[in-house]
């Protein structure tokens, strides 16, 4: 079938002649019988089934018709729901152009203006020329999202202009990130304002995003997202700004008086998470369901601080298979990733002297890389490490690390995961230290601060 490369809509009816089928399918015979296909699936997609060279220019791939090609898998969870399986990689950020441009203006939004998205499912038992494709569809930004991967965008060119292309993370923006891109560690750009060599990144869209854009607007699912902020707001503040200030008119309230408020019982156990949500939406519940915390996975954590200033609960994350994890490396590790796609909202409640809590403050914090990279690895590392050597009992507690430690996060001691050496182990997660807690508190709230140094 030919297609018309200067229609949008003939090149999406041309991509939906591979859904339901299989790579194999759809690609020449010669690339078969390999255990591994060679090269990137949609490298491939575009040669073979769209007939053009893949291309590196700052233009989209289908230029007459303004579409960009990309192909991305996802994954069915063991609750039956589906997720993306990874973030989405967009175009390599140019440091020495990109800061020269408006956003409209820019290489980004030329080349990912609109999108011809093609999913395929991922099955770990199958061969990679296995995997199915499910759906092919043309995809453009809602405008809601536009306006926060427009500041997302702000936020990384600023970075490059102040020189700092080699800070840039995936945990400063919500939406659109700027991930590393190469082969390794060593491959470094230069940046226009500092002789400081920087990694080579891209513009990509973050996992938690595509998780969201492929429920809703790909699998057509029928979930209703409660959103907390307008379009139009957006374009006044950033997301942040907004959420923060809608915290302002209840700080110093008490939280009885608050529940009192909201019509939440206070004997619930996740009231301090049920408050901050009516705070910012009368009708929301949790606001880690709310459409802007999904897709820029945002989790809120309440921190109830005590009167002497002692934090109980430690921070805890998802339990870890003994297994899996030591076939793992660190820089594709499931919990440096998750830390670096996830950041947090802490709202913090102070103890009164009625055995009640005050609600003194609000801020966003993702880990900083030091302490990623540092000490959060040395317990990993150390946590891989005992596992092989069969001591899968003793991991790293919180006296052996400033921010880190590993202790179990299971529903009794029947709760286990099978160890590589025969044993059942019940189920472990990594923490973060509840007085590395504490240290973030301190780091990022003076009011906190002030209250406590009285």
């Amino acid at each position: 079938m030919l297609y018309n490369k200067t229609s949008p809509e003939s090149i999406e009816q041309h991509a939906k002649l591979m859904e339901n089928k299989a790579f194999y399918e759809i690609l020449p015979n010669e690339l078969l019988g390999k255990t591994k296909l060679k090269g990137g699936i949609g490298t491939l997609i575009e040669e073979h089934h769209f007939g053009y060279k893949p291309n590196s220019l700052s233009e989209a791939d289908f230029s007459e018709a303004g579409v960009e090609l990309k192909v991305t898998p996802y994954k069915k969870n063991k609750n039956k729901t589906f997720s993306a399986k990874e973030r989405l990689v967009l175009n390599i950020i140019n440091y020495m152009n990109e800061h020269n441009n408006t956003f409209e203006t820019s290489a980004f939004w030329k080349k990912n203006k609109l999108i011809l998205l093609v999913f395929y499912l991922y099955e770990e038992q199958l061969e990679r020329h296995d995997f199915k494709i499910t759906h092919a569809q043309l995809f453009e930004f809602p405008e809601k999202d536009l306006e926060i991967i427009k500041q997302d965008w702000d936020i990384i060119i600023n970075k490059i202009r102040d020189g700092k292309a080699h800070e840039l993370s995936e945990r400063d923006t919500l939406y659109l990130s700027a991930c590393t891109k190469g082969a390794n560690k060593e491959s470094v750009r230069t940046q226009p304002f500092s002789p400081i060599m920087a990694k080579q990144r891209a513009f990509s869209l973050k996992s938690s995003y595509m998780t969201f854009i492929l429920n809703k607007y790909i699998l057509k699912k029928k979930k209703t997202y409660k959103s907390i902020v307008t379009a139009e707001q957006l374009q006044e503040k950033t997301l942040d700004e907004l959420i923060l200030n809608a915290f302002q008119p209840f700080f110093g309230m008490k939280l009885n008086e608050l529940c009192q408020k909201f019509e939440i019982s206070i004997t619930s156990k996740s009231k301090t998470y049920s408050v901050a949500a009516r705070m910012l939406r009368k009708d929301l519940n949790d606001l880690n369901k709310s459409e802007e915390f999904l897709k820029s996975n945002t989790k809120i954590k309440t921190i109830r601080i005590q009167r002497n200033g002692s934090i109980k609960e430690s921070m805890s994350f998802p339990s870890f298979k003994y297994k899996e994890i030591i076939k793992e490396n660190w820089d594709e590790s499931t919990l440096r990733l998750m830390f670096l796609e996830t950041r947090y909202l802490f709202v913090i409640y102070l103890e009164t002297a009625n055995e009640d809590y005050e609600f003194v403050d609000a801020f966003f914090w993702t880990i900083p890389e030091k302490d990623l990279e540092n000490e959060v690895r040395l317990v990993w590392e150390e946590t891989v490490k005992r596992i092989l050597d069969k001591q899968a009992h003793k991991l790293p507690g919180s006296s052996e690390n400033r921010v880190s430690h590993v202790r179990p996060h299971a529903a009794n001691s029947l709760d286990t995961y099978p160890t590589h050496y025969g044993d059942n182990m019940v189920k472990k997660s990594f923490w973060l230290n509840n007085s590395y807690i504490k240290e973030v508190i301190f780091n990022n709230s003076y009011k906190v601060k002030n209250r406590l140094l009285k």
